[in-house]
């Protein structure tokens, strides 16, 4: 039986990607393999996590936005107090290893890994590598990413560490639909283009803003909008008959299905699946992303032809425009979509896990 500690969490973009790689391990190692995950209550994790019927390690640290701050002064210590309890858990059960995707959550678990002579496979899933990546590269025995432009900051005696995988996606995303089927599903006309607009979970303001903003014109309009608006958004607009309001989309392999077009933020999970998937897109990066990833993430989707990047601040002006100029042009929705499928890697998570179960074996 291999036992691993798995640290992912805060968002979503951290958690299904590490849930991926679990869900393949499971399949390919049936019961000679267990998972505890490592994460706050009080986050994705801790709702997403037990459902799924995995053990959850509960820890108390959380990142801090300023340093100074009386939070950010206590964080060396919770960090220090963290390695030292997650050292006695991967004594007392037996760890293997510790598979870190990321953010806050993965330096105490890393650190510990290594201190006890454990595996450490590190998950890098935005062109930008972060910087508790950063700061645990020199530890770890593999660290798998999703672009190629990533390693090119890495000393030379990285290089053989790094595996380019893509970023993984979950299976339920990969199933084979209809098109018309999955436009059924969402009450929508099966013969009509459609375009999926969303922000996550929480919504995206702006991207928000631009729909309401050009409800009348999209009225007028022969195409149709799967619009998810996020939990904390509430609008008092009349839609017209062309627009599916959501606030959450639990189906998100159907709604990918139903469209012949995306606009969306441009996380690494987002960029993933609508690589995976081929759908052409128009991504609109979060300016206040902590490490400028995902500009980077659109900026090198777009370079290859395979979405157009929008910045924030100009997607208000933009976003009718594009979509004309886009939804009707199969030639180049054609392209595009070419260009985000020779970007993607829908079997990212049989790859990392076939690796991982090889330096498991060694």
């Amino acid at each position: 039986m291999k036992n691993i500690l798995v640290a992912a969490g805060g968002t979503g973009g951290h958690l299904f990607p590490a849930l991926a790689v679990v869900e393949t391990l499971k399949k390919k190692l049936n019961d000679e393999i267990d998972f505890t995950f490592y994460g706050c209550s009080d986050k994705i994790e801790g709702r997403v996590v037990p459902e799924l019927g995995y053990k959850f390690y509960e820890t108390d640290l959380h990142g801090v936005s300023n340093f100074m701050s009386l939070k950010g002064l206590q964080l060396p210590f919770k960090i220090f107090n963290n390695i030292i309890k997650i050292k006695k858990f991967i004594k007392e059960n037996n760890v293997d290893a510790v598979l870190c995707a990321g953010a806050y959550l993965s330096v105490p678990p890393g650190i510990a890994a290594k201190q006890l002579d454990k595996k450490l496979f590190l998950m890098e899933s935005n062109v930008n590598i972060g910087k508790a990546n950063k700061f645990l590269l020199d530890r770890c025995d593999m660290i798998f990413t999703s672009f190629a432009k990533t390693s090119d900051s890495f000393p030379d005696y990285i290089k053989d560490k790094v595996r380019l995988t893509g970023n993984p996606i979950r299976y339920s995303l990969l199933e084979s639909r209809e098109k018309e089927e999955s436009r059924k599903k969402f009450g929508l006309d099966i013969n009509k283009k459609t375009i999926l607009i969303f922000g996550g979970s929480l919504g995206a303001k702006t991207i928000n803003n631009s729909v309401i903003k050009n409800i009348d014109n999209f009225a007028k309009k022969d195409y149709q909008i799967i619009w998810q608006c996020g939990n904390i958004h509430n609008f008092s607009v009349e839609l017209p008959s062309n627009i599916k309001l959501l606030k959450f989309i639990d189906d998100m392999g159907s709604a990918y299905s139903a469209a012949d077009l995306v606009v969306s933020r441009s996380g690494a999970t987002s960029a993933a699946e609508i690589c995976a998937l081929g759908k052409p897109s128009i991504l609109v990066p979060l300016p206040s992303a902590s490490n400028n990833e995902q500009y980077l993430n659109a900026q090198e989707m777009d370079k290859s032809g395979a979405a157009v990047l929008v910045k924030n601040e100009d997607i208000e002006g933009r976003l009718y425009d594009l979509i004309e100029e886009l939804i009707n042009n199969n030639e180049k929705l054609n392209a595009m979509s070419q260009k985000a499928l020779s970007l993607g890697n829908p079997k990212a998570s049989e790859e990392i896990a076939d690796t991982i179960i090889k330096q498991l074996m060694n």
